[in-house]
């Protein structure tokens, strides 16, 4: 990893983003409440049962990364939803999860598909104190991660053979903008995705393969009332707060119906990569 004068000025671009966003978040967002903010989410990020049905995709193309004997650190493991898979399929996982909440879900799953070699760890990744690993995966993570430099460093210097990163074309909220828009009467700032982190690699030159995953339904609920709930935790407001229930009278003109459900009337999917670049 070579740190370049245009690496140092694309990360500089990716935290003032990162900063800008999370001061607007917090201009409109109500009082956090006292509780783990994957509390109510974490059974999202829950791995497959012993059949591996609804395996995520990525499980299949990190495999071909994997010999058996190898080991992984997952940072930000969530629910394990990709940790527990992979531990079937090399020697031993190290699972970084700094969320009570999503430890909690991994460590049922753990006990209920009798898993033994995953390692949870309850630390984030920039204070987490750890030995190298063969491989180190990060899933969804980076879009709100500042600094990202060191952050990127730090999983380069701790994988022996490769580093695997997966992300979205567009941020995780993005189909939560426009109700934003709507609501706040402001243009919401996005986080940075796909294109700002190709960008920054290419400003490290590091020679990165690239996997398109399957697209992922985004902005589709069941029902009106699970909109409701979805768009209050995504907006970071509290159930019967005055712009919560500002947002409950204009939800309804934003969704349209989508077989036994809605969606937002300006959905789209989200598209995935799995990026990926050797360290040897």
């Amino acid at each position: 990893m070579h740190i370049t004068a245009a690496a140092v000025e694309s990360a500089r671009e990716w935290d003032a983003t990162v900063f800008r966003e999370h001061q607007q978040t917090d201009r409109y967002r109500d009082p956090p409440p006292d509780e783990d903010p994957w509390t109510d989410l974490a059974w999202n990020f829950s791995p497959p049962d012993r059949d591996e049905l609804d395996l995520d995709p990525a499980v299949n193309v990190v495999e071909t990364y994997l010999d058996p004997g190898d080991t992984l650190i997952d940072v930000g493991a969530g629910g394990g939803r990709l940790a527990i898979p992979l531990a079937r399929r090399c020697a031993r996982v190290v699972a970084v999860e700094p969320s009570p909440a999503m430890r909690a879900r991994m460590d049922a799953a753990i006990t209920e598909l009798g898993v033994d070699n995953v390692e949870v760890i309850p630390e984030t990744w920039q204070n987490v104190d750890i030995p190298a690993s063969d491989h180190v995966i990060c899933s969804h993570v980076v879009y709100a991660t500042t600094p990202i430099l060191p952050f990127l460093e730090k999983l380069n210097d701790h994988a022996q053979k490769r580093v695997t990163v997966m992300l979205r074309e567009r941020p995780p909220q993005a189909n939560f903008h426009e109700l934003f828009e709507r609501l706040f009467g402001e243009k919401r700032v996005a986080l940075p995705a796909m294109p700002e982190f190709r960008n920054l690699l290419e400003a490290l030159e590091i020679k990165y393969e690239t996997h398109r995953l399957e697209d992922r339904p985004h902005g589709v609920f069941p029902s009106a009332e699970a909109a409701l709930r979805r768009s209050t935790q995504r907006l970071f407001l509290n159930p019967g707060s005055r712009s919560a229930e500002r947002l409950a009278k204009i939800l309804p003109d934003c969704l349209v119906p989508n077989g036994d459900g809605v969606k937002f009337n300006w959905a789209e999917p989200q598209r995935g990569w799995l990026v990926s670049w050797s360290t040897e």
